[in-house]
């Protein structure tokens, strides 16, 4: 191709390129502009923590490490880097951010094609006449573009960058439930593993229990009844631990499904202590308008909203006349030889045309498609004043739950000792013969079943500090500006797949939070 022809293909394609941004300019985007919706607030909770819990920071990221257990935050950082529908959320970011691309398009020629050709004839000699030798070459580039008048893709590219918004803030609402399960599923483990212990050590109690009362009735000191209530006890405490044991396994393979790990491997995870995991005694639950902002859900549905406004304008925009410009442009050029003649020659070919399109026959699909688009609008507006609302109550509930849990573990904590001070006491009685084997088969019962009842409470006291957290919305904070998906999926997806700057910087970083401000070119 001559130069001559390149320098005219590029100035007739920036000429329409300029002519488009000046068309774009005097358009409009019909439809309604998203508004935050109103949503109903408390200004202070009204369920509270003692004066004594209300000074650490809720916005801790990693609250986890309140706790103070390190097999917890080993578990939590493994979970954080292997939990398989993590992976899967932060996937939805790279697929929300592709689809932004693909609506940034249309603001382009939707359609065109380049076509390119040389021909090269040669005729052989008939009768008088001589060989002929025909050469030909030929450029011709069209496009069709329908102007964005009335911002059908442009609120289209609204609501597809607020849906990659979506997609993130549904990322940072399962990274801050996964902690949130990892936790729950530790702290019930422990606490299991700790009534099994309890169980355990009464059962070896009241064996020894059994085995004095048998060496008792053969001295003729006590009964055989004594010596059968001594055995039904030791069998009633062998049995509570297997269903323990069961349990326990459970919330290991939770773990595994968490961690993405063989449950043997969970195991290997959980040496150490056994101990239950004490819940932090100072957390600031701030005031209920930080739901807004903290709460990963809450944001999410209010995007879902934005996102949904939008498309009432993309469907509102197909009841107007839509203008569409089709554009052709080609360049020949050839050179003749023959009968001794030499002839070369180009030419170049410009059409350029506009049409307009009006819906009638149509128009009343095109109607209905705005109210259903209007009506699914609405429903995500309640489902955010509705999210807003349970939002609320899961922290209103989670307050009154850690609360009285503390106050359930103290009084455990106080009925335990005392009743194993009881059973100490009613045993050395029994051996002095002042007493009867029943005062110790109920003190026997009592401390098992206070034991037991102190392990479950340090449980639920340290549940309830999590299920305060997670209402709260904490914990997704860690993922700000690093990556969505492991680095051995981005570059399993990078070598399958041209993914562009769509997986570098990172879809969660500063750099590509500002960037959801405008639509990526996705090259």
């Amino acid at each position: 191709m001559k130069p001559a022809t390149s320098s005219r293909l590029r100035l007739a394609s920036a000429s329409i390129i300029v002519s488009m941004s000046a068309v774009l300019a005097g358009c409009v985007s019909v439809g309604p502009d998203f508004r935050q919706p109103d949503v109903t607030l408390e200004n202070q909770w009204l369920e509270s923590l003692p004066a004594s819990a209300q000074s650490a920071p809720a916005a801790q990221a990693a609250w986890w490490t309140a706790f103070n257990d390190p097999v917890l935050s080993a578990l939590e950082q493994r979970a954080y880097e292997r939990n398989l529908s993590l992976q899967v959320a932060g996937l939805h970011i790279f697929k929300a951010r592709a689809q932004l691309a693909v609506s940034a398009e249309n603001l382009l020629p939707q359609s065109g094609s380049v076509s390119a050709g040389a021909n090269h004839i040669n005729t052989s000699g008939v009768g008088p006449f001589p060989p002929t030798h025909l050469w030909a070459e030929h450029l011709r580039v069209n496009a069709g573009w329908e102007l964005d008048f009335w911002g059908k893709y442009r609120r289209q590219i609204e609501s597809d960058r607020a849906q990659l918004r979506v997609s993130e803030a549904a990322y940072d609402n399962a990274l801050a439930s996964m902690f949130a399960d990892v936790a729950n599923a530790y702290i019930d483990l422990r606490a299991l593993e700790q009534r099994i212990a309890v169980a355990r050590q009464n059962l070896k109690s009241v064996q020894e229990s059994l085995a004095l009362t048998e060496a008792r009735y053969k001295r003729g000191a006590s009964s055989q009844l004594d010596v059968e209530q001594a055995a039904t006890l030791v069998a009633e405490t062998e049995a509570q631990i297997p269903p323990l044991i069961k349990a326990r396994a459970q919330d290991r393979d939770t773990l595994a499904v968490l961690l993405a790990d063989p449950p043997d491997a969970v195991d290997a995870q959980l040496k150490g202590s056994n101990a239950v995991p004490v819940p932090p005694t100072q957390i600031d639950v701030g005031i209920p308008a930080d739901l807004l902002r903290r709460r990963p859900d809450v944001r999410q549905a209010a995007l879902n909203a934005a996102a949904q406004s939008a498309l009432i304008g993309a469907a509102k925009a197909k009841l107007y006349p839509s203008l569409s410009l089709t554009g052709l442009f080609g360049l020949s050029s050839g050179e003749q030889h023959g009968i001794g003649l030499s002839q070369w020659g180009s030419k170049t070919i410009g059409l350029f045309s506009a049409g307009i399109t009006l819906p009638i026959f149509d128009r009343g699909q095109l109607k209905n498609a705005v109210r259903i688009q209007d009506a699914v609008f609405q429903e995500a507006v309640l489902d955010y004043q509705n999210t807003v609302l349970q939002a609320q109550k899961e922290v209103e509930d989670a307050i009154a739950a850690l609360r009285t849990s503390l106050d359930a573990l103290a009084a455990s904590s106080r009925a335990s000792d005392a009743s194993q001070r009881a059973l100490r006491l009613a045993t050395a009685q029994y051996r002095s013969g002042s007493v009867t084997y029943d005062t110790v088969l109920d003190a026997s019962r009592s401390a098992l079943r206070d034991g037991d009842s102190l392990a479950q409470s340090q449980g639920l006291a340290a549940l309830a500090a999590v299920s305060l957290y997670r209402a709260l919305g904490g914990g997704w904070e860690v993922a700000e500006g690093q990556q969505v998906v492991s680095e051995r999926i981005a570059e399993e997806m990078a070598r399958r797949t041209d993914w562009g700057r769509l997986l570098n910087p990172p879809a969660r970083s500063p750099v590509a939070r500002a960037n959801a401000d405008s639509p990526p070119d996705g090259k």
